[in-house]
């Protein structure tokens, strides 16, 4: 028995070099296709993911306004219990309950959320003028009219925008609520 597997390890072949060396260009050509377009996979869905929050914590603003009957105010915030001077979001957010209505956070008012996105590959931004947004008790956001941007900091994908209008609702855009192209500075 013995003799005969030896014998039978003598037909196994191997790779010679220049199979291995075709097998490893095919590879490489593969995974320099590959990576690319999964790197820009990652990117659009770190976008997706921080628009898609950004949106769930529109509408518990709005909601939590009309169940309480106060405005409700998101803003800036990196102590996590006041409103910065910022139109950058990235770095965190609260959600408070403005009983006064003054747009600042008074030590009697609920703070409803913090939260601060998971992501560093974004960048995310109100417009020009609209550093907190307000909802009334009626769910409406008068004079909170915004374009909230969202952008890849590599600049691989393409920005996307939440569109906030007077009456309160937020939809998704590619482009700024006039038309124009979205800008990431």
């Amino acid at each position: 028995m013995d003799i005969q597997l030896a014998s039978d390890w003598r037909h196994i072949r191997a790779f010679t070099l220049i199979e291995l060396i075709i097998a490893i260009a095919i590879i490489t050509v593969l995974l320099s296709a590959g990576i690319p377009g999964f790197r820009s996979l990652s990117c659009n869905s770190s976008i997706s993911t921080a628009v898609s929050s950004m949106a769930a914590h529109l509408q518990l603003a709005r909601s939590e306004a009309i169940k309480r009957a106060s405005q409700v105010v998101l803003c800036p915030s990196l102590d996590r219990e006041h409103c910065s001077d910022s139109f950058e979001w990235q770095r965190g957010f609260i959600i408070y309950a403005d009983s006064n209505g003054n747009r600042a956070r008074d030590p009697n008012e609920p703070l409803l959320r913090f939260h601060r996105p998971d992501n560093d590959r974004v960048r995310i931004f109100t417009s020009a003028g609209r550093k907190k947004l307000a909802y009334k008790p009626s769910g409406m956001a008068p004079g909170s009219t915004a374009t909230i941007t969202v952008c890849d900091r590599a600049r691989i994908a393409e920005p996307r925008a939440i569109i906030l209008s007077n009456p309160g609702r937020a939809r998704f855009s590619k482009t700024r609520a006039d038309g124009s192209s979205l800008e990431c500075g």
